[in-house]
């Protein structure tokens, strides 16, 4: 079977593509504009993003399904000069400019193309967040509260197609993710409360299919960095990835990670 993996930012298609290539036979296509993880070499790189492009690597490799791991910035969507024709007209005919239609539209593509996508999820089950502590010490009773309330707040943001991120200091939110994204909304958080707690969560009707929720030691060490206390993910929903990483970060600085389902 092979599979076309189209690649974003971050570790998370390398993931995949490690644990794909035990089975299948994978092959990588990105954009130059991104910031690919060094560990990532596609086959393919497309100078913009194309949808004419990527139909003619689909055409040419033929494969079974596609699978789509990583971050493609939001800032991406409303820059110009990033897109080729075919991409700027697959943005002008989404509904809105929204994650949920613009991956809907996306799945509509791969469709006409007749091609299965599968989830990233499917081949990096050991990476689900499980409930509980994952390491660092138990919250106080204080975090606990702000993290259940900080759970209510970003499932509202989620649904609400805002953000999937809230950063909460003593029963107070001091950030609301946006379209920039959950590291930068932890800076400014974490910059206005030290101390603060961070939850991440997915949404209620969340397609995993393309887009999975995902935390890795780059965004802990922020957290550490701005002198966090706390960050809870959203169990048996969310990814937590480079965790040997993440647990010797939680050692030297005392950070709790947790996953929970309120």
């Amino acid at each position: 079977m092979r599979i076309l993996l189209l690649a974003g930012e971050g570790i998370l298609p390398v993931l995949v593509k490690e644990e794909a290539s035990c089975a299948f036979q994978v092959i990588t296509v990105s954009c130059r504009l991104l910031r690919l993880h060094p560990r990532l070499f596609p086959e393919y790189l497309l100078e913009r993003f194309s949808l004419n492009e990527l139909a003619q690597v689909l055409a040419k490799e033929r494969p079974h399904a596609v699978c789509c791991a990583g971050k493609v910035p939001k800032a991406y969507v409303f820059a110009s000069g990033v897109t080729d024709i075919s991409g700027t007209e697959f943005f002008a005919t989404c509904q809105s400019l929204q994650d949920r239609d613009i991956l809907g539209k996306f799945l509509e593509f791969f469709r006409k193309q007749r091609v299965q996508v599968l989830s990233p999820a499917d081949f990096l089950k050991k990476w689900i967040t499980r409930e509980g502590v994952f390491c660092g010490p138990p919250p106080t009773e204080e975090e606990w509260h702000d993290i259940r309330y900080g759970f209510r707040i970003a499932r509202f943001l989620a649904d609400e197609e805002i953000g999937q991120t809230v950063v909460v200091r003593r029963g107070t939110v001091v950030a609301l993710e946006g379209a920039e994204g959950t590291d930068e909304t932890i800076r400014r958080g974490l910059a206005l409360a030290r101390g603060g707690v961070v939850v991440k969560v997915a949404r209620s009707n969340q397609d995993f299919s393309i887009d999975v929720p995902t935390v890795g030691a780059e965004t802990v060490r922020l957290l550490v960095e701005g002198g966090g206390r706390v960050l809870a993910l959203e169990s048996g929903r969310t990814l937590l990835v480079d965790r040997e990483e993440i647990q010797e970060l939680s050692k030297q600085s005392g950070v709790t990670i947790l996953g929970i389902t309120l």
